[in-house]
């Protein structure tokens, strides 16, 4: 890993800071995106909604995720009943099954966009797609408390949370499954962000340079 100087596993090129991370959020240089620094992003996502209620979008959007839903089921009720699939594919499927269960889909929805525009206005934010589906999958999962175990701080005496990771290779179909839902909703969203933005930065500089242009 270019720049870092620390001894290599023996399982491969990496220090195990970089394996580990490369492990918990899909890259080794990928860092986790928290939640208060998705907090502008989902509000974003909220005023749209607000102002367009009776868009067709949300509605469609939940039948879209309902559908997946309906899909992550039946996979468990296969598994149970004894047909050989893969693992991750199993443990993906109750981890949708258990965020759906326990989470409001607005919230869900909120979320999964909110990634998608802060991935349309600050793509160097993520290492690669992989390091992307990664936090897709970290902070849909972080909106149960499902997900977060806890540990006493014995030199603070204070209850912390941790969230519990997923397998790499779980996460990523995780967020995956969650891109083929949202992705194309949170793209053409971020475009629009863009484009008024754009669109209130040439009312402000028309506006100065009438001004300027005064005698």
């Amino acid at each position: 890993m270019n720049g870092c100087h620390k001894p290599t596993t023996r399982w491969g090129t990496l220090c195990s800071t970089h394996r580990n991370r490369q492990r918990r959020h899909g890259h080794p240089s990928q860092t986790g995106v928290t939640k208060a620094e998705l907090k502008p992003y989902v509000e974003t996502v909220r005023r749209r909604k607000a102002r367009n209620q009776s868009s067709p979008l949300w509605s469609t959007l939940r039948s879209r995720w309902e559908q997946l839903i309906d899909n992550a089921r039946l996979t468990i009720e296969n598994y149970l009943s004894g047909k050989a699939m893969s693992r991750h594919v199993v443990a993906m499927s109750k981890e949708l099954v258990q965020l759906h269960e326990t989470t409001p889909f607005d919230e869900i929805s909120h979320t999964a966009l909110a990634m998608f525009i802060l991935q349309k206005q600050h793509p160097t934010r993520f290492r690669d797609q992989q390091g992307f589906l990664h936090q897709l999958t970290r902070r849909l999962r972080g909106l149960t408390d499902m997900n977060a175990g806890t540990w006493f701080d014995h030199s603070t005496g204070k209850v912390k949370r941790v969230y519990r990771d997923l397998p790499a290779r779980t996460s990523q179909q995780f967020g995956q499954s969650a891109l083929e839902v949202f992705a194309l909703a949170g793209a053409v969203l971020a475009k629009k962000e863009i484009e008024e933005a754009n669109a209130k930065q040439a009312e402000k500089l028309t506006i100065i340079n009438a001004i300027q242009e005064m005698q």
